[in-house]
Order: structure tokens, then sequence, then C-alpha cells
């Protein structure tokens, strides 16, 4: 089961190349091909490279970058190259490669020549991995190579004296098994300790740690653990006590980050390992004077990123920074820590554009200090980083693997002097407190001064990017100022010695002229001067109202005479105002100036042509600066002064007399100007008009032409206006009377006429009227057409209205005979034929309204049939189409007299019982002895007179299969003779009921006095 070690981690997301401090490329250098593996700085910060593809190159800088000699060596192979550079005391440079598959060891002097070379050739394909020189300069190689017996890689380490000479060489296996030497690292005491991999069986391996004597004996070796997969130590540091720390991987699930501590004895002191989501391995380790261990890697959370982490010398992790720079594979390779114990790590990040050369410089206490990319094209990494005494940081790596890039990062040398920029001096001021503004651009500047007239030196303040004096003040007259601005380099630039005035003292300035003038031309005296320089003067005249009307500007020094122009007459203010060449100013006090050179204006306001009375207020504006009076002169005869009251002259008193008057005003002003108006008529009218309405009033009329008619009397018309409500009617007047021009629509019409003459007097006059030009609407309800009655008179019903005038009269024309009219009962127009004959009768009804309106559309033909009989001596005679059934002689003579009404089939079915003639309900109106049969559901007649019985019949009452029997004496008023029915209802609750009601009735000898109730059962109808 693998065990997961969570430790507190902070990430950095890194997201453009950029800066947290001001560290930059100081210079960068792209050479030859190949990749730069290792790089070594000399205490006078000149930087060694060592790198290649198919050469042996190394290659030295000055500290400004400048390529100061460069080495490439061929040893006959097409892929050689420098892994590892180390130097000595003396500036000597060592550097082990692989040459035609040896081990090859380099010695340059400080001037790029070669001292010594050598190749060690132990068994075939050597690979040297890393150098060290001690402090006597004996140089150490540790790598690999293949037994020419086993065939397995052999972990070597070899120790060369100064010239060059090996002094001993060693091989280790483990178990025969390969074993590779990757890092070389020196004590005080000489002893040399190297860090790789051993395989402990085929496919496994773990970390292999080493430490042989300076004699070349062997004293320890240790295995970090048995190791399930592969494994490898990749950095190596020595502290002062001698302690080993090496950092690489083991394989757990995945490759987990190792960081191992040994003491001198190879006792394992701690260890930590590192196991994120993915792979993690460690590849550079550095220590500082106090122990703590600096280890660069990558991890693996989701994708690979770059881990830098601190140990405390007990194995505590101090902090740890994981770098995810965006979605690709961001890798660190080598740590390098300066004096102050702050640490530098390169690597390479990758975004959208590639993987790029990537350094970043923490604190002691894990804090971001500074970071950075360098991108001198696509794919870059770094593989090795130092530093100087000075804290510039150098890194060697690739570009693609197809060239060698050298980058160094820190501040630049500043060789530049500042650049100097005074913004805002003027050649004069009218102040002593001038404030100089100054731009002083440098990326170290230290202080900007002023040398003031060239015996007194300012030092300028930096308020917001600007150099600026705030308390200085300069003496009156002429000055000079030259700027210096100094960086900490001790660059120095000046600018030109600049000269400018100081003037502090306002012009002399005086003006005269009148104040009263009568002409537009103004004559004004002046007197202008300043102590240095005098600008010029401007001059102004501004009316009462603040509007300018004219100005000049004169740049005369001394006393002169101008003249400026008014456009009328008014009240002006002249003012004057001087300038110097520095802004001072002296401006006069305001001299006030009425010009009047023009008669008074006169404005004769609201006379009219005529009045309708005698106190008319003339109403005169008059205007001039210096009015004196305004009179009215009246009838060519009087005279008389009107009084300014708020501005308006008027006259509050005089009388005029009725008829024409004229009226003429003057207007005089102090300078003796006049004027006046023209001379003006107007009438006084003090009669009212007359108005004669000729039409009636109340009255009605069938057609709206002509019908408002008047006349007017009044000489001085100014208006004659009719109005019903608020509609105006309009008026021709071409046959001498006011009539409407256009024909009136029907309705009620209250009408005001309002006459207006030309003085004013108002006469208003009413009168009402109605226009109807409808015929009134009329229904005739009874009798109905195509009826035959069996009664010689008949009762007449109509319905007749009319929305304007009412109804004048309704008359029934009876065919040829006779013209009944019609009385009004509230509801109805009713009457009565009066005796009619046997016959056939057409009867029209005529309505008139009170506009004379007439409708005469409505007849109806009607047949009287009146059934003979004899008197009872001589026998009864029964109408021919009685029932028989009928047993009484008093039945049959009521059923042979009466009409019989129905309803429904099934009433119809049941009245048929008494006779063969009968009458529907919905065109039957009584006029006669009457038998209705049946209820009021389906009989309008029953429905019509149900409530006048005694007993209402419904489908409750009188209840199931019952029937009634009634008798009701109906009187008829509408003739000229009153007349009685009688009106016999039998009806029932259902059919059934109905059926025992009639069939009893047939067999009564006597009509009944009040209701007889009868049900019907198995055995006929009974009384119930």
């Amino acid at each position: 089961m693998k065990i997961r070690h969570f430790i507190i981690t902070s990430f950095i997301f890194l997201l453009c190349a950029s800066f947290v401090n001001a560290e930059e490329a100081v210079w960068n250098d792209t050479f030859d091909y190949g990749d730069g593996r290792d790089i070594a700085v000399d205490l006078d910060g000149n930087s060694y490279v060592t790198g290649g593809k198919y050469d042996i190159v190394t290659i030295k800088y000055a500290p400004n970058g400048t390529r100061l000699w460069n080495s490439t060596l061929d040893f006959g192979a097409t892929s050689e190259v420098g892994y590892s550079i180390a130097l000595d005391n003396g500036g000597n440079a060592y550097v082990t490669g692989r040459g035609n598959d040896n081990f090859v060891t380099i010695k340059y002097a400080p001037n790029g020549t070669i001292l010594w070379n050598t190749s060690l050739h132990m068994g075939h394909d050597e690979y040297p991995e890393s150098i060290a020189v001690d402090l006597d300069g004996n140089s150490y190689v540790t790598g690999c190579m293949t037994n020419d017996t086993t065939n397995d890689r052999n972990l070597v380490i070899v120790k060369y004296a100064p010239n060059g000479t090996i002094l001993w060489n060693s091989a280790f296996s483990y178990n025969s098994n390969t074993c590779e030497g990757m890092v070389i690292a020196l004590d005080d005491g000489g002893n040399a300790y190297v860090t790789g991999n051993a395989y402990i069986s085929f496919g496994r391996s773990t970390m292999l740690t080493t430490k042989y004597a300076p004699n070349g004996t062997m004293e320890w070796y240790k295995l970090f653990d048995g190791g399930s997969s592969l494994g490898c130590g990749y950095g190596l540091a020595l502290d002062d006590g001698g302690n080993a720390y090496v950092t690489g991987f083991r394989t757990g699930t995945d490759y987990d980050m190792v960081t191992a501590k040994y003491a001198p004895n190879g006792t394992l002191l701690w260890s930590s390992t590192l196991n994120q989501l993915g792979n993690d391995i460690g590849y550079g380790l550095a220590l500082d004077d106090g122990g703590n261990a600096y280890v660069t890697g990558y991890v693996t959370n989701g994708t690979e990123n770059m881990i830098t982490l601190k140990y405390a010398p007990n194995g505590t992790i101090l902090w740890n920074n994981t770098i995810d720079y965006g979605s690709g594979r961001d890798y660190g390779f080598d740590v390098v820590l300066d004096n102050g114990g702050n640490a530098y790590f390169t690597g390479y990040v990758t975004d959208s554009s590639g993987q790029q050369v990537f350094v970043i410089k923490y604190a002691p206490n894990g804090t971001n200090l500074w970071n950075s990319t360098y991108c001198p094209g696509i794919n870059s990494w770094g593989n090795a980083i130092e530093v100087d005494n000075g804290g510039n940081a150098y890194v060697t790596g690739s570009m693609s693997g197809y060239a060698i890039v050298t980058v160094k990062f820190g501040i630049p040398v500043d060789e530049n002097a500042p650049e100097v920029t005074i913004n805002t001096l003027e050649k004069s001021y009218n102040t002593t407190s001038i404030v100089i503004n100054v731009t002083a651009t440098d990326l170290n500047l230290d202080s900007v001064i002023a040398e003031i007239n060239g015996i007194e030196n300012i030092t300028l303040e930096n308020i917001s990017g600007n150099f600026v004096n705030s308390t200085y003040g300069f003496s009156e007259g002429l000055n000079t100022l030259k700027i210096y601005a100094n960086d900490t380099s001790g660059n120095v630039n000046s600018s030109e010695n600049i000269s400018f005035i100081v003037d502090v003292t306002n012009p002399e300035l005086r003006i005269e002229t009148s104040n009263v003038s009568n002409t537009s031309e103004l004559t004004i005296n002046v007197t202008a001067t300043d102590s240095i320089e005098l600008n010029y003067t401007n001059f102004s005249i501004v009316d009462n109202f603040g509007n300018l009307v004219n100005s000049t500007v004169n740049e005369t020094n001394g006393s002169y005479q101008i003249t400026l122009s008014v456009p009328a007459d008014g009240i002006y203010n002249v003012t004057a105002t001087a300038f110097d060449m520095v802004g001072n100013t002296n401006t006069t006090e305001a001299i006030n100036v009425t010009v009047d050179e023009n008669a008074p204006l006169v404005t004769i306001n609201t006379l009219e042509k005529s009045y309708n009375t005698t106190s008319i207020v003339i109403n005169v504006t008059a205007t001039d600066l210096n009015l004196d009076s305004v009179i009215a002169e009246i009838n060519g005869t009087k005279t008389i002064t009107l009084e300014n009251i708020s501005g308006n002259f008027i006259n509050s008193t005089y009388e005029f007399s009725e008829g024409l008057n004229t009226v003429k005003i003057y207007a005089n002003d102090s300078f003796g100007h006049m004027n006046s108006s023209e001379n003006i008529t107007f009438r006084i009218d003090l009669n009212l008009p007359v108005i004669s309405v000729n039409t009636v009033e109340g009255g009605y009329f069938n057609n709206g032409s002509n019908v408002l008619n008047f006349t007017v009397d009044e000489e001085y018309i100014d208006s004659v206006t009719a109005f019903n409500g608020s509609t105006e009617i309009l008026l021709n007047n071409s046959t001498g009377n006011y009539l409407n021009s256009v024909a009136l629509n029907d309705g009620v019409y209250n009408v005001t006429i309002r006459i207006n003459d030309t003085a004013g007097n108002k006469v208003n006059k009413t009168v009402s009227f109605t226009v109807d030009t409808t015929a009134p609407v009329l229904t005739l309800n009874n009798p109905v057409n195509g009826t035959t009655f069996t009664s010689s008179s008949i009762s007449l019903n109509v319905t007749a209205n009319d929305s304007l005038s009412n109804v004048s009269s309704v008359i029934a024309q009876i065919g040829s005979i006779r013209n009944v009219t019609l009385s009004f009962d509230g509801n109805y127009y009713t009457g009565n034929t009066g005796t009619l004959s046997n016959g056939n009768y057409e009867i029209r009804i005529i309505v008139t309204d009170l506009a004379g309106n007439v409708n005469s559309n409505e007849t109806v033909n009607i047949t009287v049939a009146v059934p003979s009989s004899s008197s009872r001596s001589s026998g009864n005679h029964y109408s021919s189409d009685l029932s028989e059934g009928i047993t009484s002689s008093v039945i049959k003579n009521t059923v042979s007299n009466s009409n019989i009404v129905y309803g429904s089939e099934i009433d119809g079915e049941y009245a048929g019982e008494l006779k063969e003639n009968l009458y529907n309900s919905e065109d039957y109106e009584i006029s006669g002895d009457t038998i209705i049969v049946g209820g009021p559901k389906y009989n309008v007649l029953a429905n019509k007179y149900d409530s006048k019985f005694g007993i209402s019949i419904s489908n409750d009452n009188p209840g199931e299969n019952k029937g009634i029997i009634q008798v009701l004496k109906v009187q008829d008023n509408t003739g000229s003779i009153i007349q009685s029915y009688t009106v016999i209802y039998i009806a029932g609750s259902d059919r059934l009921g109905t059926q025992a009601a009639l069939e009893y009735f047939k067999t009564l000898d006597e009509l009944p006095e009040g209701p007889i109730m009868v049900e019907w059962t198995a055995n006929g109808p009974v009384l119930a």
C-alpha cells in the first residue's frame, strides 16, 4: 500500500513573462548548435559554459556578455558533448565530456588556452556526467562506462592531478549489475561523494550514494531502498560537517521525489518522499551555510509542474512552492544560492508558444522576489544556473536543441546620464514664487538641482514624477536658471542656461471722459505706463444691461486720446485695463456716460376705433433718456398732460363727448427734442344694438332651412353670432334678415343670439325651437290583418311615438265609412270602429306629430261576420260548427256565441270538442265572449288574463290531473258604447287536468258562479 505524504504547498501561477521586481535579462547569447549543459562563474563575474552536440563546446563571457573566447573540440565522433565544468582558485576551467565514446577532461587557462586534455578509455561507451575541483587543483570526474566483460555499466570515478595526470580511477558495480554516477561533490578533506543509481536486479534500480577517500578507497556506499522498479539520484551537496544531501526519485505506484541526508559515515539521518498524483522527480539541490537544503524538480498534479522546496537540517519542509505556468509541462533542473541565502532556480515553463527558459528567485523565507522567462525560440530551457557576488544570475540551456543559450539576469550597468527637460519655464512672470517643473529620467536617478543666477543651488522635490521647487522666491528683474540631474552611478546632465524676467508691479492707468454726451462719438483721455514694459491697454464700453457695445486695444505707452462710438442713445460704462508683458494688470473704475441725441419715441398702446364710454383711458409709451413731458391734444382744441404711472403715460379724469373724437400725442425731452404721434380718430357710441327675433318661441319645424330668423338694428355692427349651446350656427343676412345659412339637423334648439358693435356694446337674446323632419313611428296592435270578427264592433289599439316633437294625433280611417280619432291611455292609442255591417274593411292609421310630419303607412284588412240568431221564445239556433255531446242549452248557447281560443296543439284538440272553428291565441284579442282552453304556459291569451281570475294556473296548481273552470266578466271601454264580455277559463296543471275540466264543463246546466275544480280519474272527471 502506497503511503501518501501530505504537505502544505504554495502554488505560483505565472501567466506571462513578467518580473516581480526590477531584475531583467541584462544580456543573452546564442551560440552555434547543441545544448548548454553546465555553467560556472568566477570571482570577477566572468561566466563559463560548456555543452555542445557534435563537438565539445566551451565559452567564456565577460560580465557584460562579451564573448571572451570559445573552444570547440572534435574527437572524431558525431555525438560529442561537454557535460560539466568547474573552476579552480586561479580561474582555470575544467571541463569533462564525451569524445569519441571516451571520458574527455580538458583544462583551460583563464585566456582560453588548453593547458591539457586527456581521454580515458576503460571499456566502451563511456559517459562522464560531473566534475569537481579541490582546493589543490585536483579534479574529480564521475560517470559510467560499459564493462567489456559483463556488458553492464559501472560507476566510474577518476582523479586528475593539476597537470592532468590520472592519480587514480575506480569502477563500481553492485552485484555485477549496472551502476551510474550522475553528480560528484568534494568535502574540505578531499573526500569525494557520488550519487547516481544502482541496479539491484534486472529492471530494478535504486538511488546510490558513495564516498571515496582522497586515495580512491571507497569508504561506503548506500542504496536508498530495494525499489519496485526504478530509482536514481540527480542532485548532491555537502555541508561543512561532511553530511551529504541527495535528491532524485524512487518508484512506488509511480515515481516519487526523494531527498535524503547521510552522515559522514554513511548513516541515513533522514529522508523525505514527496508523492503527488503522478511522477515526481528531484533534479537539483543546493545548501546554504546553515545546512538548509533547497531542491527543485517537478511534480504531477494533473499537469507536470515545477517544484521548489526548502528543508531544514532535520528534514522538516520549511516551504514548498509549485509553479504552474499554464497547461503544459513546467520543470526545475538546477538551483544555486547567493551570499544572502537567496535561492535561484532554473528550468523551463510551457505556454501556448512553447517551452521558455525560466528563472525564479526566492528570499530565504520563500517569498518570490522576482521571476522571468527568456524566449529566444520555441522549446527553450535552462539546464544550469550560477550567481556572482552581485546577485546576478547566469543560466545556460538550449533553444530547441539546436543552439546553446546563455542569459544573465540582473540590474543593467548604468552608463547613461539622466535626461533633463524643463517643462514650464516662461520668458517672464508676475510673481516671485515661480514653480520650476522639471522632468528627469534615469534608471537610478539621485538628485535634481536648480542653479539660480549662477550663485545659488536648490534641490528640487520629486512630486508625482516631476521635480519642482515649492518655497524659493525669485528676485524682481532678470533671472537665470540651469538644471543639473545626477544618478547614483555618478552620471550628470544639465540643461541650457535659461533667462526669464520677474515683474510683480502693476501698470499705471488713468482715463477721463464727460458723463453726458449729445453725440454717439465719445472722446477718452488716457495715461498708461509700466515700470518695465507695457504690453497693451484694452478699452471697453458696455450698455446698461452689461452687453459689450464697443472695444479697442492700444499699445501706446504714455498719454494719448481715443474716440469710441456707441450704437444708440443710452447709459454706458467706460472702463480700461492695462496689461504689462508678464500679465500684471490695472483696471480703472467705470465712468458712467449718458448719450442722448434723438427725440423721444412715442407709441399709443390702447386707443381703439370706437368706445361705449366717455371715460377713455389713453395709454402711451414714451421712451427717452431725459424725457420731460407727454401731452395729449384732443379734437385739435384742448391739451392735457398725461401722468406717468408705472412707466406708461395715461389720462385719469378727462371725459370725451359722444361721437367722433381725435387725439394726437406730443413727447418732449430735457434737451428740447420733440416727437409726436399721428392724429388718431375714434368714435364714442353709448347705444345698445336691438335684436328682433322672428322665429316662433317653442315652435316645431319639419324643415331645417330658414328656421332661425331675426333682424338687428345697429349702425356699427362688429359681430353677429348664434350658438346652440357651444355649437355655432352659421348665418346669412343677404335678404336683410339673419337666417341660418345651412339647414339645421333634427333636434331641440336653445339658441343664443349675440350682437357686438364696434364700441363694445353687447346684446344677447335666446329662442328655443325644435326641428323634426322625421315622421312618427306607429304599430297597429289590433285588429290583426286578415282576422274575421263575429261581432260588429272591433276595438282598435295602436302604438305611436315621435322622438322629438311628440305625437299630435292618431286617426283610424275605417274604409270610406268614418274616421275615428284614437285617445292615449298612457301607453297606447285606443278606440273602436263603431258598429260595422258584415263585410270586408280596410283600416288605415294616420299619425301626425307636432311638426306636421305624417305616417300613414300602416293598414290592415278585416272581415265582419256576425252570425244570425233567434230569440229564446222562438227556439234556440246554434252555430253550425258546434260539437256534439253538450246537453245543456245554456252551455250550447254559450259555446255557440263564444270564440274558442287555444294555445298548444293538444289544447286545440280538446277545444275542438266544443266547436269546430277555433282561434289561435297568438293572433287573438278579446272583442266578444271568449272561452280560453289551456293554461298560461302555451296560451298567450291565458298568460295575459291568468292573474285576473280567482285561481292562477301553473304546473303545481291546482295539481296533478286537476283542472279548474272559471268565469270572468270583462268590460270594454274603447268605443262610444261600453260593452261587457264573458270570458270562460278552462285549464289544468297538465293535459289530463285540462281534459277533466273541459269534459266536466260540457255536462254543466248553467255557467258556474265560482271556480269549479275537477280531477281526472279512471271513471272520468269528478269534482275534486
